[in-house]
């Protein structure tokens, strides 16, 4: 199942709220607290808690999630990046660690945090970011030009379809959690968060199961593939790499202990 993207945390809620209401840094709030409050602060700061108390995700309210030392623009067309994202693409840096340029795409890219934050690290790797949304595109591309990401370009697309080319590194997050799991899940991811970047069909592989498919097609010799998958769906997804096809095969447990990311690469 998805982790919320805010864990029960009233008090850290409270104080990221009201350092957004002051337009102030949180720590730097808790170590000098303002000695004065606008007349109008207490009731919008009232109005703030009202709507995290309601479910909204404090990023949201907000408007920004730190992720990988960057911070990064994020409203309710994209889902609010997560730790277990951030090791994806920890693993994919280590992956290819040397100065060599590398063409990456990133696929479904939502916020634009995987794409942009791999272009930002190697500014001489060539990052394409697709995605389905067009509204999830236009904040990627805020964020790309406030990081001032130059290497890195942005494409409408349903996974490869407007990409026809091949690359050296493959990442993902796809829509993983299972349908009929939604009823089920925290108010806030099922309620504020994009369906269509969460859900998916067949106990939430199709997704996945498509995307592996077609990654095996865009993968140059010696390129690598990672994705992003639900914390019980090792078993399953195993199943989908065949041998003929895939090599290399490896899970990546999160901090959690949990089979949270699946990187390959293609058979010679």
């Amino acid at each position: 199942m998805l982790r919320s993207s805010s864990a029960a945390t009233p008090e850290l809620d409270a104080q990221l709220l009201l350092a957004h209401l002051l337009g102030r840094d949180r720590a730097a709030m808790l170590m000098d607290p303002p000695d004065y409050l606008p007349p109008e602060a207490p009731d919008a700061y009232r109005r703030l808690l009202a709507r995290r108390a309601a479910g909204e995700p404090v990023f949201y309210i907000t408007g920004k999630k730190e992720f990988h030392n960057y911070v990064f623009y994020v409203d309710p067309s994209v889902l609010i990046p997560r730790p277990e994202t951030e090791e994806m693409v920890e693993a994919a840096l280590k992956r290819f660690p040397g100065p060599e340029p590398k063409a990456v795409c990133d696929v479904g890219t939502g916020s634009g945090c995987i794409g942009i934050t791999l272009a930002l690290e190697r500014p001489q790797w060539r990052v394409t970011a697709v995605d389905v949304s067009e509204k999830a595109l236009e904040v990627a591309k805020i964020n790309a030009q406030h990081l001032n990401a130059a290497n890195i370009t942005f494409a409408k697309s349903d996974l490869f379809s407007a990409v026809p080319e091949k690359f050296d590194l493959i990442v993902s997050n796809p829509p993983y959690v299972d349908v009929a799991v939604r009823g089920g899940l925290q108010v806030e991811v099922r309620k504020f968060e994009p369906p269509i970047a969460l859900f998916a069909e067949e106990s939430g592989l199709k997704v996945i199961r498509q995307l592996v498919a077609e990654a095996a097609e865009h993968l140059n010799p010696g390129g690598a593939f990672f994705c992003e998958i639900g914390y019980d769906q090792k078993e399953a997804v195993e199943k989908l790499f065949y041998p003929a096809v895939w090599k290399e095969v490896v899970f990546i447990k999160d901090l959690a202990g949990h089979d949270r990311i699946v990187s390959a690469a293609v058979s010679a």
